[in-house]
């Protein structure tokens, strides 16, 4: 029995190696995942313990759990939102620069290779891949589909297809990128200022949402007796529910009122 369990617990420690590595590659961050992993999992059990032994109530510690336990999503997702956004940002300047290679005589390819060796972060890094894959004999449509799998981005999905549909029916590519680069500029600065003019909404929701629990977090410090039936009885886990699924709505609420897809 012991050894089942021994067998189960490796290989449920593998699998996760394997899935962490394998978030992390994609984004190109290489570290050791088994260290990070066991700092997780011993965070995972010590912090219940010291809730547990500071005596706070099973409500508050669940919520701890529940924020340990989501925290790995959190890290990948914002790790995979940021290098998103450095791609995107970046773009425009690395389609002029293939242009203006193309222009001088370069093939798409050289191209390609003279813009990743003037530039730097996360889009030289996609590009070098794509090179790499060529020189494998990976062809080029088939190269440019794994570059938008990987970066998953609205804007290098426009730049892929206008490459493709280049190749195929003919054109002058060097043109369509030069317009795309500046069609994809416009429309990062209107984004850009729609961000600046919902910021202050964006702002008021979280405050919104966050002022009740702090307000509880500091009566429960200040007010501890008067806040234990809030933790300590059935009728104030009722309350809480009912306060987290309307803070929940109300959030969810503004965030729609201030998402404006451009």
């Amino acid at each position: 029995m012991v050894s089942n369990s021994a067998i189960a617990v490796s290989n449920f420690s593998d699998e996760a190696v394997r899935f962490a590595n394998a978030k992390l590659n994609t984004m190109f961050v290489f570290r050791d995942t088994r260290q990070i992993i066991a700092i997780y999992v011993l965070f995972v059990i010590l912090l219940p313990a010291i809730l547990y032994f500071l005596e706070l109530s099973p409500v508050i510690i669940g919520i701890f759990i529940a924020a340990i336990l989501w925290l790995p999503k959190w890290v990948f997702r914002f790790l995979a939102v940021r290098r998103k956004s450095a791609i995107s940002t970046a773009l425009p300047d690395c389609l002029l620069q293939i242009c203006g290679a193309m222009r001088a005589g370069a093939t798409f390819s050289s191209a390609i290779h003279s813009m990743v060796e003037e530039q730097s972060g996360p889009i030289s890094q996609e590009f070098t891949l794509l090179l790499r894959e060529q020189r494998m004999g990976t062809p080029l449509d088939e190269a440019l589909e794994n570059l938008g799998e990987r970066v998953q981005s609205e804007e290098m999905d426009l730049v892929i297809s206008a490459t493709l549909i280049s190749q195929e029916i003919g054109g002058n590519l060097a043109e369509i990128l030069a317009r795309l680069a500046e069609t994809l500029r416009r429309k990062m600065e209107m984004e850009g200022k729609v961000n600046a003019l919902t910021s202050q909404g964006v702002l008021q929701g979280y405050v919104v949402t966050a002022l009740p629990f702090l307000i509880m977090v500091a009566l429960t410090v200040v007010e501890s007796e008067a806040m234990k039936p809030l933790f300590n009885s059935v009728l104030g886990w009722l309350f809480l529910l009912l306060i987290a699924v309307l803070q929940l709505l109300g959030g969810l609420s503004i965030r729609k009122i201030v998402a404006i897809d451009i």
